[in-house]
């Protein structure tokens, strides 16, 4: 709902400014234009185009100049129908991939001055002037906010890689010592049944010896094995994994990316399957990476619902839904690791706009 009042801000002011400046200029012209009512259609039209800017923006940025061009070269005074170039440039700096997209505003600023000064239309430093001005301040803005959401998604890598290292380094841990039992323990078991052989024929009770020594061998054996493989599902004191209740240094790094994001917790916490846990982290870590880097979202609210059966996480942000990024590397980790635990995964858009992600981790069912 706050985007959509948001883009009707944006789309409501620029109507205004440039229908009430074309009227203006069409008004107090030193020589009769053309038909009023051409002038405001034609920007009506660039109006129009402003909802298209983010699937779009360079195609946006040209169409707008193009209609600039068209108003000037017809006769119209002035350039009040630019008005829709400034939020245009605004995003496609703000939401651009940097150098290349503030290179384009910059080109679009200059090519508002160069249309004002083409005949036959007479030039007006003052409007012209003012334009290019609100331009060049609203470029310096957007590449400052592209920057600082730049900077903040750079954190939220950082807090994934390092987690991702402290992951592997756990799982080169345990293969090493997955290594050192079964080698000791399978040369002790070769060497003993090739003497438990041996000895058969002629000394059945040193073949009984060595058949007991394989026995207790691979005991011991196993119950290492288990104590090895339960730092898979438990948290390892030397590389603890990431817990439930750092949750909110995700939401800090998102919220200094320029999300406004809230945290919400219900029901009585308790200590959890630490393979639940870690899937509950990771959902939100990724939901929240997905938020900042492809929702254009400005809010998000992140619950976590403990319940007697299961633990239910959710991540719902107001961003552009319209191309959910639901087959990308990320989901499908997220749909992974709450399947590993026996739970159940959806994302999709909602109703009202946004995008949602849901994650039901079944605490009887983890492994």
């Amino acid at each position: 709902m706050r985007r959509q009042l948001a883009e009707a801000t944006v789309l409501g002011g620029t109507a205004v400014v440039g229908l009430f400046g074309v009227a203006a200029e069409c008004t107090y012209a030193h020589r009769p234009p053309p038909p009023l009512a051409w002038a405001l259609a034609l920007t009506v039209v660039t109006v129009l185009a402003l909802p298209l800017r983010r699937r779009f923006p360079v195609a946006v940025v040209v169409g707008i100049l193009a209609a600039c061009l068209v108003y000037h070269l017809v006769g119209y005074p002035g350039l009040a129908i630019a008005a829709a170039i400034a939020p245009a440039c605004y995003t496609l700096v703000a939401e651009g991939d940097g150098r290349r997209s503030l290179l384009v505003g910059a080109l679009a600023a200059a090519a508002v001055t160069v249309i004002s000064f083409l005949p036959p239309a007479s030039f007006n430093l003052g409007a012209t002037t003012g334009i290019v001005t609100i331009l060049v301040a609203l470029l310096a803005m957007a590449e400052a906010r592209r920057a600082w959401r730049f900077a903040a998604d750079e954190r939220l890598r950082a807090v994934t890689r390092e987690s991702e290292r402290r992951l592997v380094d756990e799982r080169l841990t345990i293969a090493r010592e997955l290594h050192d039992v079964l080698a000791h323990t399978i040369t002790l078991i070769s060497v003993q049944a090739a003497a438990g052989l041996d000895a058969l024929p002629a000394r059945p009770d040193n073949a009984e010896e060595a058949l007991r020594t394989i026995r207790g061998a691979a005991k011991e054996a196993m119950a290492e094995l288990r104590s090895t493989v339960r730092v898979l599902r438990e948290v390892d004191e030397l590389a603890p994994q990431p817990r439930l209740d750092q949750v909110g240094q995700l939401v800090d790094v998102a919220r200094k990316a320029g999300i406004d994001v809230d945290l919400t917790t219900s029901g009585d916490a308790r200590e959890l399957p630490a393979g639940v846990e870690l899937a509950a982290y990771r959902v939100v870590q990724e939901a929240l990476t997905n938020v900042v880097r492809h929702a254009h979202a400005t809010a998000a609210t992140v619950r976590i619902d403990h319940r007697a059966d299961c633990l239910h996480v959710e991540v719902v942000d107001n961003g552009d839904a319209s191309e959910p990024p639901v087959d990308g590397h990320g989901m499908i980790g997220m749909r992974e690791r709450v399947r590993a635990v026996g739970g159940s995964f959806a994302a999709g858009p909602t109703p009202g706009g946004g995008f949602a992600v849901s994650a039901r981790l079944d605490l009887g069912g983890a492994r």
